[in-house]
């Protein structure tokens, strides 16, 4: 059988990280694309052989298999519309988009040309998401009371080559939309009272509005506290849950995964192993099988879409516009 053509469009970090790890895989045929220059260099020095275009709209009416979206946040929905139209199955780094209107354009755009679009919240294949969604599922968890999601990330501003968390507001939400995407995704609802609390500022020469976001999202049975900030060094990403049998917290940067039983307080390390890379192989095969017709875990646009409109309610309380959106689009529930 021959290879398939994946072109990863965007060469920032996690572009180069798609293009890195995909080019192992021997079905795929991976070729990049990239308006800089520097960007395609930058590929090259990672894979001498690999093909190239700076051009976009020439890549696709090169009838590749896949696209990969990997560009910032404002360029998604044009990129990703352009390519369901022209019948290439595409998968979209998260968030879909910067604004509520556009994702909307690109779930149309997907079910018009009944072309694939799929979302790339790799959380969800985290070995310890996993375990914990299997131990929701199941009851084996209780029912939950309380759930806090944090992320305290300087590295995502050192790591950020177009530096647009300084001129997009809201930036945070989206560079840390993972933790609205696993409310979804383990609690199966996104019907929330909203309330955020958010400031700018600068750290080490880098500014975003806001810097620092603490929200509260009420749901009928549960609470969730949000707090995320671009100001941690080392870098903070956990989850923690209090349910009516036990207290557990998650490291997602790793794969430490403690329960302590609220019975008699024993604790109980089911800490998986980890790689990260295998979050993102496990999450394209997932996309494949999804492409193919299949039922996976890869986060469809249907589901992200409502992270979107999660997100919008967020700035809506915060008083902060991405973008032109509609007015009935804007609301405090999510």
């Amino acid at each position: 059988m021959s290879a398939k053509r994946l072109i990863i469009v965007g060469m920032g970090s996690i572009g180069l990280r798609h293009a890195g790890l995909y080019s192992s895989l021997p079905h795929l045929r991976v070729e990049v694309c990239d308006a800089r220059e520097e960007g395609l260099a930058e590929a090259r020095a990672i894979i001498p052989t690999v093909p190239t275009w700076n051009d976009y709209a020439a890549a696709l009416d090169s009838q590749p298999d896949y696209v990969l979206i990997a560009t910032p946040h404002q360029m998604h929905a044009d990129m990703a519309c352009l390519a369901l139209e022209k019948g290439v199955r595409v998968l979209c780094e998260k968030p879909m988009s910067h604004r509520l209107d556009e994702a909307a354009r690109m779930v149309d755009a997907s079910r018009t040309t009944g072309t694939p679009l799929a979302v790339g919240f790799h959380l969800r294949f985290h070995p310890s998401i996993v375990l914990l969604k299997a131990m929701l599922d199941s009851g084996e968890a209780g029912k939950l009371l309380f759930a806090r999601y944090r992320v305290d990330s300087l590295v995502t501003l050192e790591n950020s080559r177009s530096r647009y968390q300084a001129h997009l507001p809201g930036a945070l939400l989206m560079d840390y939309s993972h933790g609205l995407d696993l409310l979804a995704y383990l609690f199966a609802t996104m019907t929330a009272d909203v309330h955020a609390r958010g400031i700018p500022g600068s750290i080490e020469g880098f500014s975003a509005n806001p810097l620092i976001i603490s929200a509260i999202l009420a749901y009928a049975d549960f609470q969730v506290e949000l707090h995320l900030s671009y100001t941690g060094k080392p870098e903070v990403h956990c989850l923690e849950l209090v349910t009516s049998k036990y207290n557990i917290r998650l490291e997602l940067n790793g794969s430490t995964f403690i329960r302590h039983r609220i019975s008699d307080g024993r604790a109980e390390d089911l800490s998986p192993e980890y790689e990260r890379n295998r979050l993102y192989l496990a999450q394209w095969q997932a996309f494949e099988e999804f492409c193919a017709g299949h039922p996976t875990s890869v986060c469809t646009a249907d589901q992200a879409v409502e992270v979107n409109r999660t997100m919008a309610a967020l700035l809506e309380t915060l008083n902060i516009h991405s973008g032109t959106e509609s007015p009935h689009l804007h609301s405090n529930r999510a």
